[in-house]
């Protein structure tokens, strides 16, 4: 029997409560319709680029964090996230009902501050306390209480709005459990290794592109994050009734069940044959619902997208690791670059909506962002089985 070094609870608590919070950032993406409702029709631009002030700072700040986190620890960097979390959460809140967009702009912009520092540093956090050959099976579930804060949206937006009228309540409810969230972990000693090594830099990660794996993954990694949250975006606007948002319920809560399932499979089989297989699945589903309108058909579809998604980034992020290991530092910047990608879903699915004047018109990115993710599961599998042959 293999002995197995024992994990505290004490230590993995606070680590995994850091991805509960990691998920509040994604809250932006289904909340803007009814932060749209607020404005008038000549506002309706602008607020479809909320979603672009969260994931913009990935694509600014990875780098220069990770040089900042060498420096001051990962437990130190993940409480200057937690802070920016709750000051971006309540500055719309503390603004007032009848803000001005300008509020939510800022708030957002820090809540995306916060979140790439708790992106940087959680995940090397979890690394200090649990030994290598059991870090993705902890990765996974750190990925399960994301996905749980994201499962709880639509259910508190409902119960808000029956109560209170309005959805607005959950700025502060989720500033709470983040202040809740960082003094628990400060209040832990957990044990950090001196980090001496040199910060990868930004022209050192994008020279990794030159590895077709890894730029095949990387893309992938952004294509993924874009279509996750245009669908978080087009979801709550696929249905015309106030529980639409719990189209979102159903999307994470799917997702888990994937997650489940795919730590289980992938295991047994080839992790890009089985990426393939959902991408095929989920294309299809991204072109049904272009066309579909049946209420209970698109939330079925919604949730099957959920769980084909569930182990997308995983995935990605493991071929490109394996693919130049000795540069997996290079690898993890590169891969919190990728998710920047997600800035340009807003954007891009609310100015196909306005276009169109059809909410299921914007099915057409995600269907892009699976189409590409099919063809490079496609592609890794192929060269896989090349090199396997030489």
């Amino acid at each position: 029997m293999t002995n197995r070094t024992p994990i505290s609870a004490r230590l993995l608590g606070p680590v995994l409560a850091g991805f509960f919070i990691m998920g509040f950032c994604d809250l932006v993406a289904p909340i803007t319709g009814r932060i749209a409702a607020d404005f008038p029709a000549e506002e309706q631009t602008a607020v479809s680029f909320l979603p672009t002030m969260v994931f913009l700072w990935f694509l600014v700040l990875s780098t220069p964090l990770a040089a900042l986190m060498n420096r001051i620890g990962r437990k130190a960097t993940a409480l200057i996230g937690y802070a920016f979390t709750v000051v971006g959460l309540m500055v719309p809140w503390a603004a007032g009902a009848a803000c001005r967009l300008t509020w939510y702009f800022v708030g957002f912009g820090l809540l995306g501050i916060g979140n790439t520092f708790v992106q940087v540093a959680v995940n090397p956090l979890l690394a200090t306390i649990v030994p290598g050959e059991r870090m993705t099976s902890y990765l996974t579930v750190g990925q399960i209480f994301r996905n749980t804060s994201l499962l709880l949206l639509a259910p508190l937006v409902t119960a808000l709005v029956a109560w209170t009228g309005s959805w607005r309540l959950l700025l502060p409810i989720y500033a709470g459990l983040t202040v809740i969230g960082g003094v628990w972990l400060q209040l832990t000693a957990i044990p950090e290794p001196p980090r001496s090594e040199r910060s990868a830099g930004l022209a050192e990660c994008f020279r990794l592109l030159k590895n077709r794996r890894v730029l095949l993954s990387a893309l992938g990694v952004a294509c993924f994050i874009a279509g996750d949250v245009a669908i978080g975006y087009l979801s709550v606007r696929l249905i015309d009734n106030p529980s639409s948002i719990l189209t979102t319920t159903g999307f994470y809560a799917c997702r888990i069940v994937g997650t489940l399932v795919g730590a289980w499979v992938l295991v047994r089989f080839s992790d890009v044959k089985y990426l393939a297989w959902n991408m095929a699945v989920g294309l299809v589903l991204a072109v049904a619902l272009i066309f579909v309108r049946n209420e209970a058909a698109i939330y079925a579809a919604i949730g099957v997208l959920g769980f084909v998604m569930a182990c997308v980034f995983a995935t990605f992020y493991a071929v490109a690791t394996k693919a130049v290991p000795e540069r997996a530092n290079e690898v993890a910047g590169l891969m919190i670059l990728a998710i920047a990608a997600g800035a340009v879903s807003g954007p891009v699915c609310g100015a196909v909506i306005r276009a169109t004047g059809n909410p299921h018109a914007g099915m057409i990115f995600v269907t892009a962002c699976l189409a590409y993710m099919l063809w490079a599961a496609l592609r890794l599998g192929r060269d896989k089985n090349e090199k396997r042959l030489l």
